[in-house]
């Protein structure tokens, strides 16, 4: 269930390139509870040069050959997940292993 409740979420980045992001992680802004979809337009506002490599444009999904890992869980976007306070985020590039 989503609640109205704000937390932020870190995500882990893991086999991006540099032209993707220079970046380890990012902390964006979500609802406790938020699915998959809101957290990957969350990333998309926080990390703009993920759109079009990583993310889809224009659409709250994943390019193929990408997932979140969730607690050591593999996810995508098509599942029902909901993201929570202490959950470990990771987002990976799945040739990259892991």
């Amino acid at each position: 269930m989503v609640s109205e409740t704000k937390i932020n979420c870190n995500v882990e980045f893991f086999g991006l390139s540099p032209e993707m992001t220079d970046l380890y992680d990012a902390e964006v802004e979500i609802k406790d509870g938020a699915g998959l979809p809101e957290l990957i337009a969350a990333l998309r506002r926080k990390v703009p040069t993920l759109e079009g490599q990583v993310i889809m444009p224009d659409k709250d999904m994943l390019q193929e050959g990408f997932a979140f890992n969730i607690n050591g869980e593999f996810h995508f976007e098509d599942e029902e997940v909901h993201v929570g306070k202490w959950d470990r985020v990771v987002l990976i590039l799945l040739s990259a292993g892991g």
